[in-house]
């Protein structure tokens, strides 16, 4: 009896173990984004640069990049679609991209994230998880141009060493700019939604900076729709986004690009007239 009862406990962990090993070599994790090392000493090099400026046509003609957003036609690819349910066909998205999150621990968490467009009021931004809901951060023109300038300024401090590691308003060290909180249980549904001010800033998180996207609570409007069956205002909100996560962000959300998730053909590069001198 014991014999048999060992030979088929034997064989159980035979067909068990692969099944494990299946089970490991099959998890997949996103990738892992690099921390950003700062030091104070001049002679480390931390072969990183200011973003190229690519200036737009400054004319009459130039693209109203809100009013086309607005106008967007309902796009059929993977990549550039339209959600259903909730969202009512307003929200596009554009690309893919990463940032980092508060979590209950308190310490950053790397999230998957999105760039899209909101067709419905012209405005441009980027979705992700937080804590329980799904939110995305929302801008108009004049808000990114801000948020361009705040990285541009913080990665020149980077690069300068002039960062500090404590401070009480660092949040706030590159102003802020008006912005729009849209949030919901789902990704696909998200039908709350509240105005109020973005802070541009940086932190300190295990002796790594990140520049900052701040928001503290803002009133939620589509309480007087739903009443109880929703939350009265949106969470505290904070963002953090290494160098290359800044970086990449503003030129998703250039009106260049923009332009191009639009289809639209117009270039945003001023043409100038040949001057041509013939000799005397």
């Amino acid at each position: 009896m014991k014999k048999t009862l060992l030979k088929n406990l034997s064989l159980g962990l035979l067909i068990a173990l692969p099944l494990l090993a299946s089970c490991q070599t099959t998890k997949s994790t996103d990738n892992k984004v690099a921390i950003d090392v700062y030091s104070e000493d001049e002679s480390e090099e931390l072969n990183s640069q200011l973003p190229e400026t690519v200036k737009s046509a400054d004319n009459e003609e130039d693209i109203v990049i809100s009013d086309s957003i607005k106008s967007a036609k309902k796009k059929t690819s993977a990549l550039q679609d339209f959600f259903t349910l909730g969202n009512k066909n307003e929200i596009m998205t554009c690309d893919e991209t990463s940032l980092f999150t508060s979590s209950i621990s308190g310490k950053p968490t790397q999230k998957n994230a999105i760039v899209v467009l909101n067709t419905k009021d012209g405005t441009a931004g980027f979705g992700s998880q937080y804590l329980a809901a799904y939110y995305f951060v929302l801008l108009d023109d004049a808000a990114r141009g801000k948020l361009k300038a705040a990285v541009e300024n913080y990665l020149s401090d980077f690069e300068n060493k002039r960062l500090q590691r404590k401070g009480r308003n660092l949040y706030k060290q590159y102003g802020s700019s008006d912005g729009k909180l849209q949030w919901g249980s789902l990704k696909t549904s998200t039908p709350n939604y509240g105005y109020g001010k973005l802070y541009y800033g940086y932190s300190f998180e295990n002796k790594s900076p990140y520049f900052t996207i701040s928001s503290f609570p803002v009133v939620n409007e589509y309480y007087t729709q739903a009443g109880e069956a929703t939350s009265r205002e949106s969470i505290n909100v904070k963002y953090y986004f290494t160098k290359a996560q800044a970086k990449a962000l503003i030129d998703m959300l250039s009106d260049e690009k923009i332009a191009g998730y639009l289809g639209l053909n117009k270039s945003f590069v001023p043409e100038e007239a040949d001057e041509y001198w013939l000799r005397n």
